[in-house]
């Protein structure tokens, strides 16, 4: 699904990584790990066309990362960043508003669907009707894991995805993309958890250059 071949990003002068080989099935779970600066982040954000790297190649389902195709390449993924802060007041505006996106209107989803995906990571149907000042952080981490994966794409990408979560909530988020994984999403996440870590079927470590 995902293949990475001798990847090279540098911002200016300082090279963030170079010689990056990955390659990721269908239905599988990956975990990227290691020092804070290595490029983790950076990893996921090529992947996504946000970042272009100085040599290699990243291929998504089989199609080549490049200006021209980078809009489709985006159709087929959900990106779920680390700290991500939605422009709403309300829980349900922060659900809606991704599926209003022109990248993600082929995906439609209903209350009903988004309410097991709350009972999957132990979130209340109540939390649906407050303010985002209401919530807790760890609440906000899981509503927008549920987002993410409610876009029905083949690969996910997620970037600290349980830094927010107390022991018991993140065990239910490892079971949430194990089930993902099952169901033929691939899954490519960054985090420094050892509890996520080892939830995910692989862990690679990336190091500093």
């Amino acid at each position: 699904m995902l293949q990475i071949e001798n990847l090279g990003v540098r911002f200016g002068q300082k090279e963030i990584f170079s010689g990056m080989n990955l390659h990721v099935g269908r239905g599988e779970a990956v975990c990227l790990t290691g020092p804070s600066g290595c490029g983790k982040t950076t990893l996921l954000k090529a992947v996504m066309g946000f970042v272009t790297p100085y040599e290699g190649t990243i291929s998504v389902n089989g199609i080549e990362l490049s200006p021209r195709t980078v809009s489709h390449i985006r159709h087929l993924t959900a990106w779920m960043p680390q700290g991500l802060s939605l422009p709403c007041e309300w829980v349900r505006e922060m659900v809606r508003l991704p599926f209003d996106l022109r990248v993600n209107r082929s995906s439609s989803v209903s209350e009903a669907m988004l309410l097991e995906h709350f009972e999957a990571l132990g979130l209340d149907k109540e939390l649906l009707d407050k303010r985002l000042h209401e919530i807790s952080g760890g609440q906000r981490q899981r509503i927008l894991l549920a987002i993410t994966a409610m876009q029905e794409k083949p690969l996910i990408i997620i970037d600290e995805p349980t830094s927010a979560l107390d022991k018991a909530s993140t065990q239910k988020a490892i079971r949430y993309v194990q089930r993902l994984a099952t169901e033929g999403k691939t899954i490519l996440a960054v985090s420094h958890d050892p509890d996520f870590m080892e939830g995910c079927g692989r862990q690679i470590t990336i190091h500093n250059s």
